[in-house]
């Protein structure tokens, strides 16, 4: 039986959700048709590698931004990358000594690699002939960078043509590029029962929903958010997922009984595709995972202050095809806000700009790809 085995690597969450859609394609699409594992390529790592990896990551985003995006264009510098490529390739190399134990043991037909640490040591191995492997590269921002240049990926899997674009500027073969979108849960493709979600939610269908996300760590600023919502003119209904973060949701429970509007507040969920499919406007960052399962859902955004690096490519990505509203910072987002309730008929235009660009069946493509690549060896 072929094997396919799908990596990931917990640098924030989107990665790990870009695995488990492909994954469930797979299992939906030909179960029983080959062997698949899902791994967390830095489960595979020392311990110290995997905390640091992710703690310092997280750190930078929150705690220095612009430092954060000094980084990010700076090594997306073909010079740059020349010396810190081979600088990250060393390192990664060190510290992956379970990881390619594990890969020479199992020995995969096609390996689906959601981030560029596991693309990047695959990719040594196969050029040192340690592995005889098919290594599919999927990109899960709407831009390219430097770190996603993987030595010896067979297949790059990018979000949309700027992407594309992006990769043959660094000199990969056209051939080697499919322009799939980004995987997301096939759930997000599917209809729903609006009517349904909102009797179970008890939100009403005559006024503006707006859905507040802060990703998996519950990151932003959402109780400023949520309290601006509140203060427009026009009635609203506010749905609130705050993810791990326990203390921001029960600040705003706090707050939900001093509100005019009407708010629930979740912790962190499975099905926020549900709260997507009865939603007006999503507030939320501009990561890669989130910006493809609204537009699955022609939910159009509004992104507050993104994050300089992937997050504002992202957004720009968004606001260039009308499906997204930014506001630099939140003393913006009330007059923002009130514009966009006091004229639905642009919502309506975003939603008809979102239904151009979207591609939600991308876990699928991805899952035929690789199941092809297993049977044609």
């Amino acid at each position: 039986m072929k094997k396919i085995l799908i990596m990931y690597a917990t640098a924030g969450i989107g990665h790990k959700k870009a695995s488990l859609a492909v994954k469930a394609a797979l299992d939906e699409a030909a179960p029983g048709g080959a062997e698949v594992r899902i791994i967390d390529s830095l489960d595979y790592t020392n311990p110290f590698f995997k905390w640091i990896y992710l703690q310092a990551y997280l750190f930078m985003v929150n705690k220095t931004p612009t430092f954060w995006g000094l980084l990010y264009y700076m090594t997306d510098n073909k010079l740059v990358n020349i010396i810190v490529s081979r600088l990250r390739r060393i390192n990664n190399w060190v510290n992956s000594v379970k990881l390619r134990k594990f890969l020479a043991e199992w020995k995969p037909d096609v390996i689906i690699s959601t981030h560029f640490f596991a693309s990047e040591v695959i990719g040594d191995l196969k050029k040192q002939g340690l592995i005889d492997t098919r290594l599919i590269t999927v990109i899960t921002d709407y831009r390219s960078h430097s770190w996603w240049l993987a030595p010896m990926t067979d297949i790059y899997v990018v979000a949309g043509e700027d992407t594309r674009k992006d990769l043959l500027r660094w000199g990969i073969d056209d051939s080697r590029i499919k322009v799939f979108g980004i995987p997301i849960e096939p759930v997000f493709s599917k209809p729903l029962d609006g009517k349904a979600i909102l009797e179970k939610t008890g939100l009403s269908d005559d006024r503006i929903t707006i859905l507040v996300v802060g990703g998996g760590f519950g990151v932003g600023p959402i109780e400023e958010i949520v309290r601006t919502i509140d203060s427009i003119s026009r009635p609203a209904q506010i749905i609130t997922v705050c993810g791990h973060n326990e203390e921001l949701r029960r600040r705003l429970e706090e707050l939900r009984p001093n509100m005019k509007d009407k708010m629930i507040v979740f912790g962190f969920v499975n099905n926020v595709y549900e709260y997507m499919e009865i939603s007006d406007l999503l507030i939320s960052k501009s990561g890669g995972i989130t910006v493809s399962e609204s537009l699955a859902k022609e939910l159009p955004m509004l992104v507050i202050s993104p994050i300089i690096g992937q997050e504002t490519r992202n957004c720009s990505f968004l606001t260039d095809h009308g499906a997204a509203v930014k506001v630099s910072r939140i003393g913006e987002l009330k007059e923002a806000l009130e514009r966009l309730a006091a004229h639905p008929e642009r919502l309506v235009k975003m939603r008809e700009e979102i239904q151009k660009i979207k591609k939600p069946s991308a876990c699928y493509d991805v899952a035929k790809l690789a199941s092809e690549m297993a049977d044609n060896g």
